[in-house]
């Protein structure tokens, strides 16, 4: 009996352990963190896309059909920061009107576009441009009905241009970002995009 218990001891010790990879549970901790960072980038680039398209529509507009000086969407964007002095007809366009309009706008197109993707993210590309024209008209009236008793001013911008470019901004950018996130599903799925 003392053979065996003794074979039984050695073969223990002789038994490899199991020690988890420090490597895979790294893996997991980073992933949450790697898709904050890709939802960042995807909105970012729609963000930015689709606000110089919303800008470029509603500058267009505005030359076509009046309504206003094509300059005042940049100007409206630089009153977050600078108040009614901003749109004030008194004032001249600046650069640094210029610079902090155009800094102010494309700051919020990006973080529109980031809480947009994460609405739509699981839609088809179909139901996603819908949900980006329902965010859009949302962006409109929560800035130029909303925000009014912050910044009054913005009572004398509402008109249907400004309407439109929200449109364009939500369907625009809901469209990009679907069609990013499709391309990073297929790319995890090792799917090649260009196949399809």
């Amino acid at each position: 009996m003392g053979g065996v218990h003794k074979a039984l001891t050695t073969k223990r010790k002789k038994m490899p352990i199991n020690v988890q990879s420090p490597t895979i549970s790294s893996s997991h901790d980073i992933q949450p963190q790697r898709k904050r960072i890709t939802r960042w980038g995807k909105g970012a680039f729609a963000g930015v896309i689709a606000g110089m398209l919303f800008m470029t529509v509603e500058m267009g507009l505005m030359k076509v059909f009046g309504g206003g000086n094509i300059w005042d969407p940049v100007r409206l964007s630089a009153s977050i920061t600078l108040g009614n002095r901003a749109v004030a007809t008194s004032t001249p366009f600046t650069f640094d009107i210029f610079f902090i309009g155009m800094m102010m706008h494309f700051l919020l197109s990006i973080l529109y576009a980031v809480i947009l993707g994460m609405l739509i993210r699981k839609l088809k590309p179909a139901a996603a441009i819908l949900a980006g024209a329902g965010f859009g008209l949302l962006m409109y009236f929560f800035h130029f009905y909303g925000l009014t008793a912050f910044y009054p001013w913005v009572v004398n911008s509402r008109n249907w241009i400004v309407v439109v470019a929200h449109l364009i901004f939500g369907m625009y950018a809901a469209w990009i970002y679907s069609h990013l996130h499709m391309r990073q599903l297929m790319h995890d799925a090792g799917l090649s995009p260009e196949a399809n």
